[in-house]
């Protein structure tokens, strides 16, 4: 059994956000080989289509701060009152935060605008989320990059972005929130050895994922990722689907069609 993770843009998805028909048919035919899905993302959600299109049977969302398999929720990793707090102050006043919990979405700014990232829940003020149950923290500033290494120090999270092509970004989320421990635990959720998995994705978030997965392809040219992984493609709409067509053909002659 075989286990394909996709991180979600610039990497599954093309430059307007969706899936390219090419890769939705290579999709349908891997999965009629046996072949499992995941979608583990940075997102704080996986649109609909997306989970129409892929089927997946596991998603992380939060760079693994929510884990689900099927419709059952495996892990959820919560930023503790304390970092939430240590976090806060140490980025600029100036900076554009957004904190994702469970049930609301935190923003400095009260007209912050976070899109389908809502999907029903509550936008409150940021100082309320200490109280909240909080999984990431999203950080936007021209100097972003500047303040990573400095919420590193703080200890036990994972935070991302900041190198390029995302310096203005960051992600923090804590410390098991990352995508390689999401791809190791919907791999033994779903009984898959790591050695049989393939993780798409193309930037930094995806290291870790690339760390632990069987096979590991770079999409895109993101110096961070550049010789991490096993392979490298071009881009959404070209590069993926097609090395997918040619992980068909492998999987044709080695394996009976399911």
């Amino acid at each position: 059994m075989r286990l394909i993770a996709f991180d979600l843009d610039g990497t599954l998805l093309d430059h307007d956000k969706s899936i390219p028909q090419r890769s939705s048919r290579v999709i349908e035919q891997l999965r009629a080989h046996g072949c499992l899905f995941a979608v583990i993302t940075g997102r704080a959600r996986v649109p609909d289509d997306v989970m129409s299109t892929v089927r997946p049977q596991a998603t992380a969302t939060s760079n693994g701060g929510s884990i689900a398999v099927g419709e059952e929720m495996l892990i959820e990793h919560l930023l503790t009152p304390e970092q939430i707090r240590a976090v806060d102050a140490l980025v600029p006043q100036d900076a554009e935060v957004i904190a994702f919990g469970t049930d609301a979405v935190y923003a400095r700014d009260p007209h912050t605008q976070v899109f389908d990232w809502l999907s029903g829940r509550t936008l409150k003020p940021l100082e309320e989320a200490a109280r909240g149950r909080v999984l990431k923290f999203n950080v936007r500033h021209p100097e972003a990059w500047r303040y990573r290494e400095t919420i590193e120090a703080l200890g036990d999270m994972t935070v991302t972005g900041g190198v390029a092509p995302y310096e203005h970004f960051l992600t923090v989320t804590p410390a098991r929130a990352n995508k390689g421990d999401a791809l190791r635990d919907i791999a033994r959720a779903l009984d898959v050895p790591l050695a049989q998995t393939v993780a798409f994705g193309d930037s930094d978030n995806d290291l870790a994922m690339f760390q632990v997965a069987g096979t590991a392809v770079q999409v895109g040219q993101a110096e961070c990722l550049v010789g991490r992984g096993h392979h490298q493609v071009s881009c959404a709409a070209l590069g993926l689907p097609g090395w997918l067509e040619y992980y068909l053909g492998e999987l044709a002659r080695e394996l009976p069609r399911a």
